[in-house]
């Protein structure tokens, strides 16, 4: 399950978000490749539910969004990066199961 964050301002932050309408669930890393890994795992496991066009006025409510952050603040300067796919609304339960099984924190 998804944990508080209890860091500090001068912490790197590596981190994958789980949003759907209203809902958001966050888990953390210890660094971008743990992340990356996981990231990947995930977006493998559901592989075809995503939705291929991404819609400026597509309604938020229709969709699941996996994003991975990555906050860098040690180096000085807060560089935020967050790639991110979406998927069918229905995707949701099964997402967020199989990110919880599979989260080892």
């Amino acid at each position: 399950m998804a944990k508080d964050r209890d860091i500090s301002m001068e912490e790197d932050i590596y981190s994958i978000e789980l949003l759907h309408q209203g809902k958001y669930e966050s888990w953390d890393f210890k660094d971008e490749a743990e992340r990356d890994a996981f990231f990947s795992k995930v977006k493998d496991h559901f592989s075809g539910h995503e939705l291929r066009e991404k819609e400026e006025d597509v309604d938020d409510l229709r969709i699941v969004q996996l994003s991975a952050t990555s906050l860098q603040i040690k180096s000085g300067i807060a560089d935020q990066k967050v790639p991110y796919e979406w998927y069918d609304q229905d995707s949701f339960e099964d997402m967020l199961g199989f990110i919880n099984k599979h989260y080892d924190h």
